[in-house]
């Protein structure tokens, strides 16, 4: 399984870490900001550079604020939903996931 880092050192704002995510994912440029345009192209397939499996890890996040580190959580929750939910309905694992590594 492929590993991607995103290094958080200089990210301020939500849009830092969502430019990021979509550099790694390899996104176009048309891709949307929203937790569902992240999990329609990341489990709908077909739209991102980045096919799964892989692994997203977010690092260097000690001094994120609150609400950012809470966004990347909520993320990575949602990310983790969805895959569970299409394998009940599909039986297809579609493994991709996003941590926050410290």
């Amino acid at each position: 399984m492929q590993t991607i880092q995103l290094d958080a050192s200089s990210w301020t704002t939500a849009n830092d870490f969502r430019s990021a995510l979509k550099t790694a994912i390899g996104a176009p440029e048309w891709h949307g900001d929203g937790v569902g345009a992240f999990l329609d192209s990341i489990f709908g397939g077909g739209m991102n550079v980045l096919k799964p499996p892989y692994i997203i890890k977010v690092v260097n996040t000690a001094h994120l604020a609150p609400e950012l580190k809470e966004l990347i959580c909520d993320l990575s929750a949602a990310m983790e939903g969805t895959r569970m939910r299409r394998l009940a309905r599909t039986g297809e694992d579609v493994s991709a996931s996003l941590e926050i590594a410290n």
